[in-house]
């Protein structure tokens, strides 16, 4: 059945480890998985589980961990993983550390030679609004930062159907190693890697019991509530992928012949009642047509200004078309041109002048006339010459 592999796992090396906080996100250089015992677990885990990891792990998925029994895994997907790689090392696996040399330089240990599955990690832009477990940040930023700053703290858990074996050929001391079923590695999940189990990254010590959670999940959702809750919990534990289902294709009707007569009987009823609409609005058009070159006719015999055959001609082709537009429009414009023809043309107005030049006999009787009419009207101007007086003296006008 599927088993959860917490496999084992050496720290998160820094000098390996590459951080690239480029939208949305990678971490470059994860160790995987790491030939050696998977504490816990009962068996070992050897080149050729690894290099099974390598092969198949191309674009898996990877979770925020595993996740409790019956929770969903949909809100907790992280990215995917790419580019993986096996590589060879050495550790000393008292110090869980690795080693350039035969011994371990801190506790002088012999070294053993070792093979791991790394690989390149890239988020998803959805996982930037994942924040788990309370964090104040998304889960992506908190990977990322602790890779940086404690990689030793970060693990990785892979998720396929497992069968144990013993190692063939050491009868004295056996070895039980794993081999994945089939080609199904599901994921690779990232967990806790805590100090007091650094190669572990087992998941199993922090869950919560199976029966405790059963017994108030009765009592909260009655027993046929979590009866059917459990349901699915197991329909996700069998098939785990299950929790992510692609789109189911819609399913295939096979009509019966007499739900296809029937169908093709009102498609036929529809197109005749359509071809109908058709023929009255046509013959509509038709008669507005014919009626309008009817009105043109009378309309310029009555201004004298008949139409030519070749324009109605036109006109009639357009009306058996059926089309009124361009009839209208152009019998409107014919119309238009008899009305023009009946416009009298603009007759020249003879241009009076106001007055004619004097001459210079004319002008002078004109001031003659007038300089008589003002003797006439206005007293005699006073004399200013002198005039004498009775006495002989002068006398001047005051």
């Amino acid at each position: 059945m599927p088993t959860q592999l917490s496999a084992l796992h050496l720290p998160l090396v820094s000098s390996r480890l590459i951080v690239d906080r480029t939208t949305p996100g990678r971490i470059l250089g994860v160790s995987i998985l790491t030939t050696g015992p998977a504490k816990g677990h009962g068996f070992d885990v050897d080149e050729n589980l690894v290099e099974r990891v390598v092969h198949l792990g191309q674009g898996i998925r990877g979770r925020w961990t595993h996740g409790a029994p019956g929770a969903s895994a949909l809100g907790r997907h992280l990215g995917e993983w790419s580019n993986l790689r096996t590589q060879r090392f050495s550790v000393c696996r008292s110090c869980q550390l690795e080693a350039e040399t035969p011994h371990c330089g801190q506790c002088g240990a012999k070294t053993e030679a070792a093979l791991r599955a790394l690989g390149d990690f890239a988020f998803s832009a959805s996982a930037w609004k994942l924040k788990p477990d309370g964090l104040d940040v998304p889960a992506p930023e908190y990977l990322m930062t602790r890779a940086e700053e404690d990689p030793r703290s970060l693990g990785i858990s892979i998720v396929a159907p497992l069968r144990l074996e013993a190692e063939p050929g050491n009868s004295d001391t056996p070895r039980t190693l794993a081999r994945i079923v089939g080609d199904e590695l599901l994921r690779a999940d990232w967990v806790a890697d805590p100090a007091a189990n650094p190669t572990g990254l087992s998941q199993d010590a922090g869950e919560e019991p199976f029966l405790p959670h059963l017994d108030r999940l009765v009592a909260t959702r009655g027993e046929e509530g979590a009866r059917l809750h459990m349901l699915g919990v197991l329909a996700r534990y069998f098939g785990d992928e299950a929790e992510e289902p692609a789109a189911a294709p819609p399913p295939v009707l096979s009509p019966s012949a007499e739900d296809v007569a029937a169908l093709r009987n009102e498609l036929a009823s529809l197109r005749a009642e359509v071809e109908g609409v058709r023929r009255e609005t046509r013959s509509l058009s038709v008669g507005l047509a014919a009626e309008r070159i009817r009105f043109l006719k009378r309309q310029a015999a009555a201004l004298d200004a008949p139409v030519t055959a070749d324009e109605i001609a036109s006109l009639e082709a357009l009306a058996d078309q059926g089309n009124y537009a361009a009839v209208r429009t152009r019998a409107e414009a014919c119309l238009a041109r008899c009305e023009a023809k009946q416009q009298a043309p603009h007759e020249a107005v003879a241009v009076v002048p106001l007055r004619v030049q004097p001459t210079a006999e004319d002008s002078l009787a004109v001031q003659a006339r007038v300089f008589d009419a003002s003797r006439r009207v206005l007293p005699p101007l006073p004399s200013l010459s002198p005039t004498p007086t009775a006495q002989g003296g002068r006398h001047e006008s005051s």
